[in-house]
């Protein structure tokens, strides 16, 4: 349900609500505004630290709330309640739905330090930001950067992640699930100001600052709580983001990036994870000389030799060693040309992704025979090791390589398996652009027949229309919620006596294994339903037998009586 002012002490729990009020009551609300174009409303609330809320007011009445405290145990926090008893009391107007004047516009504290910075002298400006700086070592280091004239070091920048994320770190200096997310947001907003800096050209304050990001994010992973992925997504965002500062450089910035990438790409720590070859592959598009690509050589062969050859780790082994040769290749096309790679694929093909991209090669030139060697023996070899999804890529290429072929009695068989092996839309397509219309139901029935999950069977007789045969597969299948979730629209429409009853199972089923309010919700949101689609009285007698049975679930009658 949508969060409005006449519900939001409805929807947000009693205990954030309290909190709120006496957030207002404290007079922790700072620099209350409101854009009434926009109909934003924008607050400072005192917490821990100051935290900005906004409050955004859509057209059909609906409130945007959004705070930047690190609270995670509900959509809504106690600042954002605060905010909201706060506008209550300034904007009752807006709150009631009919302005009727416009409201007086508040001056915000940053207003009021534009209009006396303007007005202040430049040796003024100067004596105050020194004085700042003098015990504000976050904000020392943030004007360093910033009115950097180009003589900034790798550690100034790295300094500025490291206040970054001291402001995460717990009393121990642990940087716990809401340390990384707050971290997280604050690297946020410096990445907008790298990004302004890329487009104004000054690609070397944009690099220090992406090269700080993943030196200090990335030998602490393991040793943080990283579970929303914060901090693991700053580190993509930083690579994704050096890797586009590859344009316009000069030749010996490419060298200096090039130098950068292959030096950590060879560290333990950035091995560890993917990143190492992200930077990896960042230095093999910087290779445009012979000595730069005898380096890079040089660096994938270090690499592969420090790769831990143990049985144990068999299959990690032989996917580091699949994304070194996928570089490699890719180094001998851009050099040495068609006919290298085309060999050095040939001598590593057990490389599952090599042999892929053999087998694409070889369909684009029309070598058929060869395509189709290199396709069975992918497949036999996926079987063997029991990879389901290997062999349905290898039997995918099959697919694509008979289409080219036009064999059509093979594309169907193929096609067929395939479908039923894992249910892509694009392979019944086929089937159907294939097969002629007059033999597409018989068909249809045998495919029927062959399927052996549920939900893609679903799927089949909803493409087909067959609702009759849908609604029987729901029955007889234990009332499963996906595939009811999944088609709940149209069934509804088509039949309601036989979803109503479906429905009243479930509810039953989840009142019998459910104690907690979440069951509850389920089960009352199916109720609602019923009624919904015409069962109101059917709905009614489930209720009041509720009331009866489960007399002594106080929190069931509790959800029933907001139903």
């Amino acid at each position: 349900m949508p969060l409005t002012f006449a519900n939001f002490r409805q929807i947000i729990p009693s205990q954030i609500l309290t909190r709120g009020r006496d957030y207002v009551r404290n007079e922790h609300i700072l620099d209350l505004s409101f854009e009434e174009e926009e109909r934003v409303w924008e607050a400072q609330v005192e917490g821990t630290v100051l935290y900005d809320v906004q409050i955004t007011l859509l057209s059909n009445g609906s409130l945007v709330c959004r705070c930047t405290c690190p609270y995670d145990a509900g959509e809504y926090c106690k600042h954002v309640a605060a905010v909201l008893y706060a506008i209550e009391e300034a904007f009752p107007d807006y709150v009631n739905g009919k302005p009727r004047r416009k409201p007086a516009s508040r001056q915000t504290r940053h207003d009021k330090l534009r209009q006396r910075l303007e007005k202040a002298s430049r040796e003024q400006l100067v004596s105050v930001l020194l004085e700042l700086t003098q015990t504000n070592s976050e904000l020392l280091n943030q004007m360093l950067i910033r009115l950097d004239t180009g003589d900034a070091k790798p550690m100034d920048y790295r300094r500025v992640i490291k206040d970054v994320l001291r402001v995460g770190r717990d009393r121990d200096g642990y940087l716990d699930y809401a340390g990384t997310a707050r971290a997280g947001r604050k690297l946020n907003e410096l990445f907008v100001q790298a990004q302004q800096w890329q487009n104004a050209g000054q690609t070397d304050k944009a690099t220090g600052f992406y090269l700080a990001v993943i030196d200090e994010l990335v030998p602490i992973m393991h040793h943080v709580d990283d579970s929303s992925g914060s901090l693991g997504g700053c580190i993509d965002q930083a690579i994704e983001e050096l890797s586009k500062t590859i344009a316009g450089r000069s030749a010996a910035d490419h060298e200096a990036l090039f130098t950068c990438c292959i030096e950590r790409a060879q560290r333990k720590d950035f091995r560890e994870w993917d990143w190492g070859s992200d930077l990896l592959a960042i230095a093999g598009q910087l290779v445009n000389t012979p000595s730069l690509r005898a380096r890079f050589v040089l660096a994938l062969d270090n690499i592969e030799a420090a790769i831990p050859k143990s049985r144990s780790s068999r299959h990690l082994t032989n996917f580091e060693l699949e994304k070194i040769a996928l570089l490699r290749l890719a180094l001998i096309e851009r050099f040495d040309g068609e006919g290298a790679s085309r060999q050095f694929m040939r001598d590593h093909v057990h490389f599952d992704r090599v042999r892929m991209e053999l087998i694409e090669r070889c369909i684009q030139s029309g070598a058929s025979d060869e395509a189709m060697r290199q396709i069975q023996a992918g497949i036999t070899s996926g079987e063997q090791r029991h990879m389901r999804g290997l062999v349905n890529q290898y039997e995918a290429l099959r697919v694509k390589l008979l289409r080219q072929q036009g064999e059509n009695v093979e594309l169907i068989e193929a096609a067929r398996l395939l479908w039923l092996n894992r249910g892509d839309q694009a392979d019944l397509d086929l089937l159907r652009s294939t097969i002629p219309a007059t033999e597409w139901g018989p068909f249809v029935d045998k495919l029927a027949k062959d399927t052996r999950r549920p939900e893609q069977l679903a799927g089949l007789f909803a493409q087909e229309n067959r609702w009759r045969d849908l609604i029987t597969l729901v029955q007889t299948h234990g009332y499963d919620s996906r595939i009811l979730h999944t088609h709940r629209e149209q069934l509804e429409k088509r039949f309601p006596d036989e979803v109503a009853a479906i429905y009243e199972r479930i509810v039953r089923q989840i009142l019998e294994q459910a104690t907690g309010r979440a069951g509850y919700r389920q089960a009352i949101a199916y109720l609602r339903q019923m009624k919904t689609i015409g069962h109101a009285a059917r709905a009614d007698a489930i209720i009041q037998n509720i009331h009866i049975q489960y007399a002594n679930r106080r929190a069931l009658l509790d959800e029933l009586a907001k139903m």
